[in-house]
C-alpha cells in the first residue's frame, strides 16, 4: 500500500487511472487545489471501515460525540491518518514531479 498526492488538474485528466489505482491497493490519493490537500480518495471498503471505526470509538468514549459535533474533528482524523506523508515535503517539487511522471504515462 502507498500513499499519492496529486494536483486537482491531474485527476481531471486521469479520473479513470486514479480510480484504479486506489482499487489496486494505493491507501489514499491526496488531492491538492493552489498546493493545499483538499480532499483525499480512498477505496471505498476503506471508507465503510474508517466509518465503522469511527463509531465502535464514539460508542466507547466516555463523552460520546454526537454527529454534528464530530463533523471538524472527523475530517481531521481521517486527514491524520496520514499525516506523516506531509512532514518535510517540499509541495511544489513534489506536485511537479508527480505532474511529470502523470505525462510520461501512456495514454489508456
Amino acid at each position: 500500500m502507498y500513499t499519492k498526492i496529486m494536483p486537482v488538474s491531474d485527476l481531471r485528466r486521469k479520473t479513470s487511472d486514479v480510480i484504479d489505482m486506489v482499487r489496486e491497493g494505493s491507501d489514499a490519493v491526496y488531492i491538492t487545489q493552489h498546493g493545499r490537500p483538499v480532499v483525499v480518495v480512498v477505496d471505498y471498503t476503506r471508507y465503510e471501515a474508517l466509518l465503522t471505526q469511527v463509531k465502535v470509538l464514539s460508542e466507547h468514549a466516555e463523552h460520546p460525540v454526537s454527529p454534528a459535533a464530530s463533523a471538524p474533528s472527523y475530517t481531521t482524523r481521517l486527514a491524520g491518518l496520514h499525516q506523516g506523508v506531509w512532514e518535510g515535503v517540499d509541495t511544489d517539487t513534489y506536485l511537479r514531479q508527480e505532474r511529470d511522471a502523470w505525462e510520461d504515462l501512456p495514454n489508456s
